[in-house]
């Protein structure tokens, strides 16, 4: 059966994890997914519609990896928290959690017998485990990886085979001993399928997937993916010579094995394709950086609708302008081909060229000829001299340090960006270079003390060091009393407290709305002074930091200082105080982040959990938090890293029911916010949501501003492809529906006649 990647189309967008898909896979009548949001989720389907049937929340750390053992109808997730958790598919419910691993679970595949499991982690090790019903279990190690084992697979009838970040594949016996290792992959292998025929197919970071025969020679490599490949999966559907691969280039790529290429890559509106399933009727399922699991068919009947489809393609052609940026003021398709390199250049010279296959190299002129340096992801393609930066295997940094690990040995190169985190950036280091993971703080530290002169901590018996103070991290309900917070009051006096100035919308405005509302007045000696206050009130060396940190953290809450990363670090230290005085530290948060550079600075998954946590917690908290957010989406970074949490974020601020004016007026921009962003790339299951907030808010609102900008929110909304479906929510909801013709046929208040006017025009949609 013919068959290639362009006969498919979306069938679906399954919205519901707020981070990373990291694994997907088919179970009965539905899809399971993992996330980094610390979840599992099972999406049933009716054959056509899907929708979400469990949330498994077991883990306490990313999951990472997910397999179906179908013989016993098991479900198994592995995570970063260095566990794997099994569930019964029927029932969802905990059968029993494995442990024995020392890092984190990043693969897992069905073993040869019944009830074993093969899985493969961080710790360099593989593991079979043998489960019974009960969830007990025993497990057989493999050791002799000599970095992260990234893949695992049963080839039949009697062998294991593994993967790793050491380049290496291996075969072991079911007694755990090294059978053979086959050798070709440049970097990490991240995905294996062992074929029935006894060939085996591996890919990686090096972007080419392999297939192996039976005596371990490569007999073919397909080339086509321009970054790292994922996940390779099997489409038996079309028999056993048809896989599908995801990448970090933003595609899936179908390939027949023999032949190579079926179609055109199928690009997707996410940076990284982390994992990609193929069902078994013949539909193709990816999970994602954007939090999205997606679903395509090549069946007209299961194809999406057409608003579904012309909302999915405006986010394609934004993801493909983003794609065809410029380097270094050149176009892509401006950049010249490998004439170039006929002509000599002088000494040291950096050249970048397009190969034909569309792939961008960097070479370098030394001793009268051009040398490869490494392929170009985003450079500028300049000199040093010219981009300020520091090239590393063809990509720029703004420093690329000498590493001296050994005395008999070179120096390593550790290249790394102001942007990244340094934790982030040493952990990658040590695992690219083979190093023991007890060299992680000392990396770190390197790193922060030689960019910028930020001062490196000293270590603190915890394993957790404070940069500013020294001390170790504040422990949620450790050592601070708890005392009711009404409004902006001083939860430890009970006294008068410093509020901030509301800012009011100063003319009528009818939607659709195409700007974004910020929260920007502040009087920041008063958050000053009431930053000191808390600071000496602690008693806690844990929490409490020098004066020179609260000012240099409170510098954040003018928009139109320079950015001063000190400042953002030190920010990063006051939001780890306790919630009972983390009000004013976030009120600078929500002013800090209207600044794209500061927003980004201050931006992680740390810093996203806590101020959704903040919107359950102290109202004082509540409403500078609702105003972060709101605020964060004034700028297209801020939208991006909220677009992933989006349900979570509107799930927490629609069981808010009651608050003070001002956290109205903040609540309703914030929803005003989010529809402004769907004006242009609306997407069906997003306007819904921001919809069924919008209503369930406008049903307790009572303050006059908010009403108007929630109204204001359905307004746009209803001039999108959706608009039809949100004007019927509107009209289906009598309470509302109700209130909004109330608002329409009464006088407002002097100033507030924009209030009647836009209820009047809402009306006329339901």
């Amino acid at each position: 059966m013919a068959v290639s990647m362009d006969d498919y189309k979306l069938s679906c967008e399954l919205i519901g994890h707020s981070m990373d898909v990291r694994g997907v896979g088919e179970v009965p009548a539905g899809i399971v997914s993992v996330s980094r949001d610390k979840t599992a989720k099972i999406w049933k389907t009716d054959g056509r519609i899907y929708f979400l049937n469990t949330t498994l929340t077991n883990h306490t750390n990313f999951v990472s990896c997910v397999c179906y053992l179908e013989d016993e109808g098991w479900i198994c997730t592995g995570s970063n928290d260095s566990t794997i958790c099994i569930y019964a598919e029927a029932t969802s419910a905990l059968i029993g959690t494995l442990k024995g691993h020392k890092s984190a679970v990043c693969t897992l595949a069905k073993g040869l017998g019944p009830k074993t499991l093969l899985s493969g982690s961080w710790d360099q090790t593989a593991r079979v485990w043998q489960i019974s019903e009960a969830g007990a279990s025993t497990f057989k190690s493999l050791e002799g990886h000599q970095a992260a084992v990234w893949a695992v697979t049963s080839w039949k009838p009697d062998k294991i085979v593994t993967g790793s970040a050491d380049k290496n594949i291996m075969f072991w016996n079911q007694n755990g001993e090294k059978l053979r290792v086959l050798k070709g992959h440049t970097d990490c292998v991240r995905s294996l399928i062992a074929l029935d025929n006894g060939f085996l197919i591996s890919a990686g970071n090096d972007a080419v997937i392999r297939y192996w025969d039976r005596d371990g020679e490569c007999v073919k490599d397909l080339h086509g993916h321009e970054n790292y490949i994922y996940t390779i999966a099997l489409h038996k559907h079309f028999g056993e010579n048809v896989v599908v691969s995801s990448s970090e280039d933003s595609t899936i790529r179908m390939w027949d094995l023999n032949s190579g290429q079926l179609g055109q890559a199928m690009l997707l509106p996410a940076q990284s394709v982390w994992s990609v399933a193929c069902l078994r009727n013949g539909d193709i399922v990816t999970g994602t950086s954007d939090g999205v699991v997606r679903v395509f068919t090549k069946d007209p009947s299961r194809t999406a609708p057409p608003d579904a489809l012309k909302a999915y393609e405006a986010a394609l052609a934004g993801k493909k302008e983003e794609s065809s940026k410029m380097l270094g003021g050149i176009k892509h398709d401006d950049l010249p081909g490998l004439e170039a390199l006929n002509e000599p250049g002088t000494e040291e010279a950096i050249r970048v060229v397009k190969h034909p296959d569309g792939k961008v190299f960097c070479y370098q002129y030394m001793k009268g000829k051009w040398n490869l340096v490494g392929d170009v992801l985003g450079a500028s393609g300049g000199t040093q001299k010219t981009s300020g930066k520091k090239l590393h295997e063809g990509k720029e940094y703004d420093y690329v340090f000498d590493v001296d690990i050994s005395d008999n040995a070179p120096p390593i190169k550790l290249p790394y960006n102001r942007t990244e985190d340094p934790w982030h950036a040493a952990q990658t280091f040590i695992h690219k270079h083979n190093l023991p993971q007890v060299y992680l703080e000392q990396v770190a530290n390197f790193i922060i003390t030689n960019s910028d002169g930020v001062p490196a901590p000293q270590p603190t018996p915890a394993g957790y060091v404070d940069p500013f103070t020294g001390g170790s991290r504040y422990i949620p309900g450790s050592g601070s009393s708890r005392a009711e917070v009404v409004g902006n009051a001083d939860p430890f006096t009970g006294g008068s407290s410093y509020t901030t100035k509301e800012s009011r919308a100063p003319q009528v405005k009818h939607f659709p709305v195409n700007d974004r509302m910020t929260f920007d007045n502040c009087d920041a000696a008063k958050i000053l002074d009431k930053l000191r206050e808390f600071n000496a009130k602690t008693g806690d060396n844990n929490t409490t930091v020098s004066d020179e940190v609260i000012e240099a953290a409170v510098k954040l809450a003018y928009k139109e200082n320079d950015f001063d990363k000190l400042s953002a670090e030190a920010l990063k230290c006051l939001l780890r105080w306790p919630k009972e005085i983390l009000f004013p530290v976030l009120d600078v948060a929500r002013l800090a982040v209207r600044t794209e550079r500061v927003c980004a600075a201050l931006m992680s998954t740390e810093f996203l959990e806590n101020l959704l946590e903040s919107l359950s917690s102290l109202p004082a908290n509540q409403l500078m938090a609702v105003r972060c957010f709101a605020n964060m989406l004034v700028h297209p970074y801020g939208s991006m890293h909220l677009e992933p949490m989006l349900p979570n974020l509107l799930q927490t601020v629609s069981k808010i029911n009651k608050g003070s004016p001002n956290l109205q007026i903040a609540i309703a921009t914030l929803l005003l916010n989010l529809s402004v962003s769907q004006m242009q790339y609306a997407k069906s299951e997003k306007c819904r949501r921001i919809t069924e907030a919008t209503l369930e808010f406008l049903k307790w609102c009572t303050d006059l501003e908010a009403a108007y900008r929630a109204m204001q929110t359905l307004g746009n909304i209803t001039c999108t492809p959706f608009g039809t479906e949100a004007a019927a929510q509107v009209a289906s909801l009598e309470a509302v529906a109700s209130k909004i013709r109330g608002y329409a046929t009464t006088d407002q208040p002097s100033g507030f006649e924009k209030v009647t006017k836009c209820a009047q025009a809402l009306a006329l949609t339901f």
